[in-house]
């Protein structure tokens, strides 16, 4: 099957010279302007390729190929002009990332070329993401289990703070979210060093001594750095670095990165975190979130922003009982599940997995829990 190209262009002729000259290589489908080839690429794409032209009416060919690099990252952008200024070919390539700049009329051989390219690109990329489903993300999966049973209230914590963080992305509506779920899930592997005692206090919001707060937050720079031994995860390793960093510079590292420089999981992180450690404290989602209102400095406006809406969504779900043989995949705990002997096992808001489910029917079938499990359930 021959692979779709999406070409835009305001003049129709160009276009049928196009699908003409190129048909037996490619599966070639036009658009006559920008806001065509989106409904298009919403429609029936995204296409692996779009090949643009830059002088459009009403959205030109940079305005086009940005909104494809912001909504379909993975779609290779070529673009096609009749000016050969170079700073038009500046432009292009610096603002939305152009992969080849082709002047007009562009022979058809180097048209095909520059297409083959691309699409050995694309691909290139698609394989690179399988292995980060297939590898990576697996391997990140399991050690958060893992740590989850080690240190359940630490890994209770940071399932809130990866919710958290998804109801944001959707509001933001960022496209792929796996790293930003990973910096979320492995932000808090330092706070492992940390005594229990500490743990407790922090997790409820309660003070800490300067020995202890200077401990505390030291955690991203230790989490950072373990991260940062996994290939393909030096993203992650910063995000989590930054995790306590102020939008305004303030906070640690003492020195380094503000503003939107700051990579964007961790300018999503820093007003959930303070968001969840105000509920801990005791305040209601609301309150917390009017703390973090009144020092907006902080935080990124965009990010607070849909912060508010998140906070602000009603929530439809209440807490059902369950016995343990029903735990399905992908259930959020309710509440801690603690062992006859005091011991906690599971901490309230931890997904529920197999390893999970194995774990509590282990220790029912020792007697050392109920058969009953609280869960959160939709109304």
């Amino acid at each position: 099957m021959l692979d779709s190209i999406l070409f835009v262009d305001d003049e129709p002729k160009i276009l049928e010279a196009y699908r003409r000259t190129l048909r037996k290589q490619f599966n070639v489908v036009s658009a006559g302007g920008g806001a065509e080839a989106l409904s298009m690429m919403a429609a029936e794409g995204p296409y692996p390729v779009i090949v643009s032209d830059m002088a459009m009416p009403e959205m030109n060919g940079v305005e086009l190929l940005g909104e494809i690099k912001s909504l379909y990252p993975d779609t290779m952008r070529l673009m096609l002009t009749g000016n050969a200024d170079q700073k038009t070919a500046v432009d292009a390539i610096n603002t939305v990332d152009v992969y080849r700049f082709l002047n007009k009329p562009c022979p058809p051989d180097e048209m095909a070329s520059a297409i083959k390219s691309a699409l050995r690109h694309y691909e290139l990329a698609k394989a690179e993401q399988v292995l980060l489903e297939k590898t990576v993300k697996g391997s990140i999966k399991a050690l958060v289990e893992v740590l989850s049973i080690a240190s359940p209230k630490i890994f209770g914590h940071a399932a809130t703070l990866r919710r958290y963080i998804l109801a944001c992305a959707k509001q933001l509506k960022l496209g792929s979210t796996w790293e930003l779920e990973a910096t979320a899930l492995l932000s808090q592997i330092g706070v492992v060093t940390l005594p229990d005692k500490v743990v407790d206090r922090v997790l409820k919001g309660g003070p800490l001594t300067a020995e202890e707060q200077d401990s505390y937050d030291k955690h991203p720079e230790v989490a950072a750095k373990l991260v940062n031994r996994i290939p393909r995860l030096e993203a992650i390793s910063e995000a989590v670095r930054y995790q306590n960093k102020g939008y305004d510079g303030s906070g640690r590292p003492a020195i380094g990165l503000q503003g939107d420089a700051l990579p964007l999981a961790a300018r999503l992180l820093k007003p959930i975190m303070d968001l969840v450690s105000g509920e801990a404290a005791g305040l209601s989602s609301q309150e917390s979130y009017a703390r973090l209102k009144s020092q907006p400095h902080y935080y990124d406006p965009h990010i607070l922003a849909a912060l508010a809406a998140v906070v602000g969504e009603k929530k439809d779900w209440i807490i059902k009982a369950i016995a343990i043989a029903d735990l399905k995949e992908n259930m959020r705990i309710a509440s801690d599940v603690v062992t006859y002997s005091g011991a906690l096992l599971v901490a309230k808001g931890q997904e529920v997995s197999p390893s999970l489910i194995e774990r509590l029917r282990n220790f029912h079938n020792n007697q050392e829990i109920d058969d009953k499990i609280n869960v959160f359930v939709s109304q």
